[in-house]
C-alpha cells in the first residue's frame, strides 16, 4: 500500500507569526536571558551580517537549562501561541489523517518550541532546530540540519526515503518562498499566505493557494 504524507510548516503556516519572535521577547520579559549571552549574540549578528546564519545561532540560550526553558517554552504556547493557531489547521489534519496520511511538523524554528506544537495536534513527526544539550544545559550550538531552505528539501527527501513515503500523492503546506524547495518535491504543494515571492511562484507553477490568516 502507497504511503503518503502531510507536512506543514509552523511559523505563517500553522501560526501568523514568528514563534522564536514571540518566545524570545517572553524570555527578556521574563528576564531570563543573561545579558552577556544576549550582547554575545547581538556581537554574532553584527559581525556574520548573514540572516539565515544568525539565525541559526542561538548564543543568547547558551547555558540556560534544557528543563527550566523548555517549561518556559510550554508556557509560552499556552499564553501566547495558542491561540494564533488558525482553526482551517486542525480540519485539515483530521482530513489527512482520515485519509490515512502521516502529519509531519517541519520547522525551521527551535524543536523546543515546535514540541508543544505536536504535543498539542498529536502529530506523528516532528522535524525541527535542534540544539546541542551537555550536562542537561544548552550549548547555544544546532544539531544537524537547520530546517531552512534548501535544507527542508533534503529533509523532505531523507524523510520520504527513510519511511517509504510516496512524495506525488503526498501534501506540503509552507508560507515563505524558502519554502519553495520542499513545496516543489510534493504532488500537492499548498502555498498557504505566501510572500510576494512564493505567490508569483505558485501562480507560474499553478500550485493551490490558501489564506489561512487574515
Amino acid at each position: 500500500m502507497t504511503k503518503t504524507c502531510a507536512v506543514f510548516d509552523l511559523d505563517g503556516t500553522i501560526i501568523g507569526l514568528s514563534s522564536e519572535q514571540v518566545f524570545l521577547t517572553y524570555l527578556l520579559e521574563h528576564g531570563e536571558i543573561p545579558i552577556l549571552n544576549l550582547l554575545a549574540w547581538i556581537a554574532n549578528f553584527l559581525q556574520v551580517r548573514h540572516l539565515p546564519q544568525a539565525k541559526s545561532n542561538k548564543m543568547h540560550l547558551r547555558g540556560l537549562e534544557e528543563t527550566r526553558l523548555r517549561d518556559i517554552a510550554r508556557t509560552c504556547f499556552v499564553a501566547s501561541l495558542r491561540d494564533n493557531i488558525s482553526p482551517r489547521i486542525p480540519e485539515l489534519m483530521r482530513f489527512h489523517r482520515e485519509e490515512g496520511r502521516t502529519i509531519v511538523l517541519m520547522s525551521g524554528s527551535l524543536e523546543l518550541l515546535v514540541k508543544p506544537f505536536h504535543e498539542h495536534f498529536r502529530t506523528d513527526m516532528l522535524i525541527a532546530h535542534e540544539l546541542e544539550v551537555v550536562d542537561g544545559k544548552f550549548t547555544g550550538r544546532r544539531i544537524g540540519l537547520h530546517p531552512y531552505a534548501q535544507n527542508k528539501g533534503k529533509l523532505a527527501l531523507q524523510l520520504a526515503e527513510t519511511h517509504a513515503f510516496d512524495l506525488a500523492g503526498s501534501y506540503a503546506y509552507g508560507n515563505h518562498h524558502t519554502d519553495v524547495h520542499k513545496l516543489a518535491l510534493f504532488g500537492h504543494p499548498v502555498a498557504v499566505n505566501p510572500d510576494r515571492r512564493l505567490q508569483q511562484i505558485a501562480t507560474e507553477r499553478g500550485w493551490e493557494v490558501q489564506w489561512f490568516h487574515q
